[in-house]
């Protein structure tokens, strides 16, 4: 039998099949693709957070521990081929080749105090200056005074300094910013560590040529001061690395100094992809312990002291991630996946049905049934295969859809035409075992299988099961090594064929409850049309199948949708704090706020002071927030951000006398003998009365306890102390100004322009402006936040006209039989209006119960996924507990489908209305 024939013949349902086919098929292979691509921008993303130095994989020993003195940069190298020798296989693709020899090799000491100045004493109460070299840094500097370092020498006396003899010095250059805040003039002599002290003379002073270079980025220390506090006191502790020739690391080996040798191996962040993270994160930990094999073979050394890098931190926490989204859009494929396959499927029985008569003429006649099927499968075929490459070669070319491949884009499509052409097969083969075979399902039903009963339950029970798996251990366990687990993954779409096959099996019994009351009716439509409903004779089980899980994952991304975007927004207050913030670390002079009170759009603002305190309990340090809470929750009134009350200020907790000692120097350094009322952390909740020094010593007193922190102020929420804005000036000292919070125009206090904000504090150096506006568009921009959105609105469109579809195609399947009856029933008696009657109320228990069972699992999936499926990976990190749920938009879906479906039924019964007579003798 000729294949072209049937297909000419019922070209309209080929043309429906094959339109499913290229459909289904462009989204399968093209949507993977489209998230793949995200989750790469998602890493890359997350990589470029943290500095692209810091990422590297940073080999670092000491001479000891390495078991030889390097003396040249030639041994360094030597070092470097052994090992990128034991870089792992894993890691040899993301290693970038094309970075240069600068920076890659250094050699430095650290901890190195001023012990003196060969001089006049000008320097600070503590300063430390370490030595260094790094290959390539005298290409990468410029000299303003003096010259480059020369070779060390060794110096016999040092005049004034009798216990140095014979001792070495090296010559050094400093970078001229930090000479200058060192107090450490262009020819200076340093005397440098106290046990085996040696010299360091000061050659020259240079400017890096380059400062947002990678190399000075790398080597921050030998570009920048660093600063440190004294505990116990207002002094700090400030550190610089000086640059040293080459020719000083023959002495840099000396008795009593520490010395590091530092290889960077450069990793190129572009080239590590969401497949391969889990990899990378094992071969780091694999690279990890083989340094510390060979660390351990000169007798010291252990793994962290080997490697320095964060990749495998970043990564790790990017799996976690990864498996949040990846089951997401398992979710919505896996339900995109199993519409399309139903409504091919459907679109498949109705080719079928088209062609039973003639293929039953065919058996009749004496065709095999090998012949009869190949006829059936070959006119499947070739509407379907055509359409499936189509679809699969149309994904490549649409830019939306560019990423790379994964197995489901290249099996998809073959998984489909295959399920497809299988499918119509198996229908025909069954239909036609016996040649002329007579059915009446309208009459007598199917008994059950007991073997699909049996599939029914399994499929009901894993869905259970993998729900209770999901919300009790999440969807894995050792994410960063394994990966998440396949079959929780698949648990939302196994959840919503679960409740289609409960509600398949379950809605007929509440409809014949209604045909038998409707049966006592005068009319005989509404018991005749219940009770095909009931039988589902004519649309079949098809169809409910296909709605409830279009329905559930449609529902569920409205859900998600709408969370997502309430916990976005509630991130951006929280990483504001108000809405907007300015903030200066040495503080906001009283003209700058005055204008920033003054600038356009600005209703309120409330000053801030917030920094780090010593508590008096053992030099336990604090954060402190100095807030008039009052002020502060009218600021934020009508936004998301929850502020606690203030402390209560009675007069008993500001006459607590506080006691003084000589030791605690002058008055203002004494505490005050006000005692403040704070609000404190729960980690210090079992302090009554503590003393803080701060910007004058304080005597707190605690009167609550605020728990979760001050979001857009601190992050701390622990060892934190809430006290009033004056807090200073109660101390004995005047108020300090660090922080700003803005109230705005807009809803909840935002809607301020961080450009006229910025134009307010007249270009103040290191002030920083955050809006609320801002912090969203930094949480919404990125490439998770975006995928899962997009996802979910493609995919809501997608089973929209998929379920749409459904209902036309199981419409148009049962017309045949459907014209039959109507016209009995017409040549009866019955009237237009009441067939079109009949046939809606044969749709329309179905419709309903799929809507209301498909709504109520939408509404349930977020209750059964549990903290399995986190949506705050895609809200700033912030935890999203519960849901949002949202009735309005979850309810328009499932009563426009149902209205829709009902609406398209009572056309199809107005539009297809033909004479009874010729339905009669054509015996359609």
């Amino acid at each position: 039998m000729n294949p072209l024939l049937p297909l000419r013949v019922h070209q309209g349902a080929a043309a429906v099949l094959a339109l499913l086919a290229l459909s289904a098929s462009l989204l399968v292979a093209g949507l993977p693709r489209r998230f793949e691509a995200a989750y790469d921008r998602a890493a890359h993303a997350l990589l470029a957070e943290d500095p692209a130095e810091a990422t590297d994989l940073t080999v670092a020993l000491s001479p000891a521990v390495l078991g030889e003195h390097i003396t040249g940069e030639e041994g360094f190298r030597t070092q470097d081929r052994r090992w990128r020798a034991l870089v792992p296989p894993s890691l040899t693709p993301i290693l970038d080749a094309r970075r240069g020899d600068d920076g890659r090799f250094a050699a430095k000491t650290f901890g190195t105090p001023v012990a003196a100045f060969l001089g006049p004493e000008k320097r600070r109460p503590a300063e430390y200056v370490n030595l260094g070299w790094v290959s390539g840094a005298e290409r990468r500097v410029r000299y303003v005074e003096g010259s480059p370092p020369g070779p060390p020498a060794t110096v016999a006396s040092v005049p004034g300094h009798s216990e140095l003899l014979d001792v070495s010095r090296f010559d050094i250059a400093l970078p001229r910013a930090a000479a200058e805040k060192m107090d450490i003039p262009l020819g200076a002599t340093l005397v440098l560590g106290h046990s085996h002290p040696v010299l360091a003379r000061v050659t020259g002073l240079f400017e890096p040529i380059a400062p947002g270079d990678r190399f000075w980025r790398r080597n921050r220390d030998m570009a920048e001061v660093t600063t440190r506090p004294v505990a116990g006191g207002d002094s700090e502790e400030l550190t610089i690395t000086a640059l040293t020739g080459e020719a000083s690391l023959t002495e840099l080996t000396g008795e009593g100094r520490d010395l590091v040798y530092v290889w960077s191996i450069a990793v190129d962040p572009s080239a590590v992809t969401a497949r391969d993270a889990a990899s990378v994160v094992e071969g780091v930990a694999d690279y990890r312990r083989v340094l510390g094999v060979e660390a351990a073979k000169f007798g010291g050394g252990s793994f962290a002291e080997v490697l320095d890098t964060s990749l495998g931190r970043v990564l790790t926490g990017f799996l976690a991630r990864l498996a949040t989204a990846r089951a997401l859009m398992f979710l919505v494929l896996g339900g995109l996946v199993a519409v399309a396959g139903g409504v091919i499927a459907l679109a498949v029985q109705l080719l079928t049905e088209r062609m039973r008569d003639a293929l039953a003429l065919a058996r009749a006649r004496g065709a095999s049934l090998g012949q009869v099927v190949a006829a059936g499968a070959g006119t499947a075929a070739l509407a379907v295969v055509p359409a499936v490459l189509a679809g699969y070669g149309l994904s490549f070319l649409l830019p939306a859809m560019s990423g790379p491949g994964t197995p489901i884009v290249y099996a998809g499509p073959l998984v489909l035409a295959v399920a497809t052409v299988g499918f119509a097969a198996a229908r025909v083969a069954l239909a036609h075992r016996t040649p002329l075979p007579v059915r009446r399902d309208d009459v007598a039903g199917r008994r059950r299988s007991p073997r699909r009963t049996v599939l029914e339950l399994l499929v009901v029970v894993l869905a259970l099961a993998g729900a209770y798996l999901l919300r009790s251990r999440g969807l894995t366990t050792g994410v960063e090594a394994r990966g998440a687990d396949p079959f929780l993954m698949l648990v939302p779409v196994m959840l919503t064929v679960a409740a289609a096959l409960v509600t398949l099996r379950c809605y007929p019994y509440p409809l014949r409850l209604f045909a038998r009351l409707a049966a006592r009716a005068r009319g005989a439509v509404p018991f005749v049309g219940l009770a095909l409903a009931a039988r589902a004779g004519q649309v079949g089980a098809l169809p409910v199948l296909i709605l409830l899980p279009a329905l559930a994952v449609s529902v569920y991304g409205a859900v998600a949708g709408g969370t997502l975007e309430g916990a976005q927004r509630l991130a951006a207050w929280q990483a504001t704090g108000a809405g907007a913030r300015v903030e200066r670390e040495s503080g906001l002079p009283p003209e700058v706020i005055e204008k920033i009170r003054r600038a356009p759009g600005v209703r309120a603002v409330v000053p801030v002071d917030k920094g780090l305190a010593q508590l008096d309990l053992g030099g336990r340090n604090v954060t402190v927030v100095a807030v008039d809470l009052d002020a502060y929750r009218r600021l934020v009134a009508g936004s998301p951000l929850k502020v606690p009350s203030p402390p209560p200020d009675d007069a008993a907790a500001q006459s607590t006398p506080v006691r003084t000692t000589p030791a605690q120097g002058t008055p203002a350094q004494a505490a005050s003998d006000q005692s403040i009322p704070a609000l404190v952390s729960p980690d210090l909740a079992h302090l009554s009365t503590f003393e803080i020094g701060w910007r004058v010593r304080m005597r707190i007193t605690k009167r609550g306890v605020v728990t979760g922190g001050l979001p857009g102020l601190t992050t701390a929420t622990s060892n934190l102390v809430v006290v009033p804005y004056d807090a200073s000036a109660r101390a004995g000292t005047r108020p300090y100004t660090s922080t700003l919070l803005v109230r705005g125009s807009g809803s909840g206090g935002d809607g301020l322009d961080g450009d006229r904000l910025r134009a307010a504090e007249g270009g103040l150096p290191d002030v920083r402006v955050v809006t609320v506006e801002g912090s969203r568009r930094k949480i919404t921009a990125t490439p998770l936040a975006e995928t899962i959105k997009d996802g979910f609105r493609i995919v809501t469109i997608a089973l929209a006209v998929y379920a749409l579809l459904t209902v036309v195609i199981a419409l148009v399947a049962g017309a045949a039989d459907r014209a039959r009856a109507l016209s009995y029933l017409r040549a009866l008696g019955l009237s237009d209006r009441r067939a079109a009657g009949l046939t809606v109320l044969e749709v329309v228990p179905m419709i309903a119960l799929t809507a209301c069972a498909g709504l109520a699992l939408g509404l349930a999936l977020p209750s059964a996924l549990g903290p399995g499926v986190d949506l705050g990976v895609y809200a700033g990190d912030l935890a999203v507990r519960a849901y949002d749920l949202d009735l309005t938009t979850p309810v328009l879906l499932a009563a426009g489908l149902a209205a829709v479906a009902v609406a398209g039924a009572f056309l199809h019964t107005l539009t297809g209305r033909r004479p009874p007579g010729s339905v009669l003798r054509s015996g359609e």
